[in-house]
């Protein structure tokens, strides 16, 4: 055996051991890529299980979401309602009032008068000033 046969054989038997290593390298990456795909599909598996319990979920959420916008929508309305009441009645206190001040005005005039007179009219008899 020549000195290039020794060569050709160590570099063949170089590639071989390459080849092997790659073997196992790509053989341990397949038995990886099956374990991830069959835990990937127990977890698909329980994602479609979940599916309906979170649709249904997902429903009455997005229903008491509408009950809730339309309880607001109604408690807005309410609340315009009682604004607007309050100032009707508040123009219809003004208006009461701007139209039972002079009334009360001269009625208090008036009892003013009548207690003055009582005074002056009481006064002179108990100072002995007025007629038996």
């Amino acid at each position: 055996m020549s000195p290039q046969d020794l060569m050709w054989l160590a570099i063949g038997l170089s590639c071989l051991a390459v080849a092997g290593g790659l073997l196992f390298a790509l053989i341990k990456l397949g038995g990886l890529i099956d374990r991830a795909t069959g835990a990937l599909n127990k977890v698909d598996a329980e994602l479609t299980t979940l599916v309906i319990p979170v649709s249904k979920t997902l429903t009455h959420v997005s229903g008491i979401a509408s009950n809730a916008e339309k309880v607001s929508d109604r408690v807005e309305r309410v609340a315009g309602l009682a604004e607007s009441s309050a100032a009707a009645l508040a123009k219809t206190a003004d208006a009461a009032q701007a139209a039972v001040s002079p009334t009360v005005a001269t009625i208090a005039g008036v009892v003013a008068g009548v207690a003055q007179g009582a005074k002056t009219f009481f006064g002179a008899h108990r100072r002995g000033n007025g007629r038996p």
